[in-house]
């Protein structure tokens, strides 16, 4: 379960679907069935909604890997529940461009609100981890990824990126993947990942399969 980060894109660069990380571990575990649901702009609260459907599909799940918490966390000028500020702006936007985004970029700066605050993010962790228990199913939780420069696109995100990362560490433990990736193998919006970063994602998540098959 995931938000874009295994989907296939065009932009900022292209990225085809049989090269995101899930359809990759599908080539090299042929021996299992793979069940995707994989949403763009997906909170862990969004995810965490659908699981219990996804999960009732098949009986016989061994594994639940989670890739979701940048959308919680990235600094935001409005909450989601802000539709009436947001559809304002916009507006305000349209009709005067320059104006609007300086306004949108100082909102940011100064409200640093998030879709998801930091206790949310761990009760919505912990729902995951007692419904994989439940069920007995081994939880697998790939970290908050982000490059250095994304700093520089989206002021206040490595501190959030941290907050989030440590919350998985607290909560997961060793159902915490362990991987950080070179800033070449990031897109130019310093998050969605390159072919290489799905090829390493591929084959760390795979390594932990194996090492709890034999």
């Amino acid at each position: 379960m995931s938000d874009s980060l295994a989907l296939a894109r065009q932009t900022p660069e292209s990225l085809q679907l049989e090269d995101a990380w899930p359809m990759l571990l599908r080539e090299q575990v042929a021996d299992a069935e793979w069940l995707q649901f994989s949403m763009g702009g997906a909170t862990s609260s969004d995810l965490l909604a659908q699981s219990e459907y996804w999960l009732h599909a098949r009986q016989d799940v061994s594994w639940l890997i989670v890739q979701a918490g940048i959308v919680d966390c990235a600094p935001r000028a409005f909450s989601r529940n802000e539709l009436v500020q947001q559809k304002a702006l916009a507006l305000f936007t349209r009709v005067f461009p320059r104006s609007g985004r300086r306004l949108f970029e100082w909102l940011r700066r100064r409200r640093n609100v998030s879709y998801i605050g930091p206790e949310r993010f761990r009760q919505n962790v912990q729902a995951f981890r007692e419904l994989a228990n439940r069920r007995g199913i081994r939880l697998l939780w790939l970290p908050v990824l982000g490059a250095e420069f994304y700093e520089g696109i989206l002021p206040g995100v490595t501190e959030k990126i941290a907050q989030t990362n440590e919350i998985l560490q607290q909560e997961l433990g060793g159902a915490l993947v362990d991987t950080r990736l070179p800033e070449a193998w990031y897109m130019a919006d310093g998050h969605h990942l390159r072919l290489e970063a799905h090829r390493h994602l591929a084959h760390v998540i795979l390594k932990h399969i194996n090492e709890e098959r034999y």
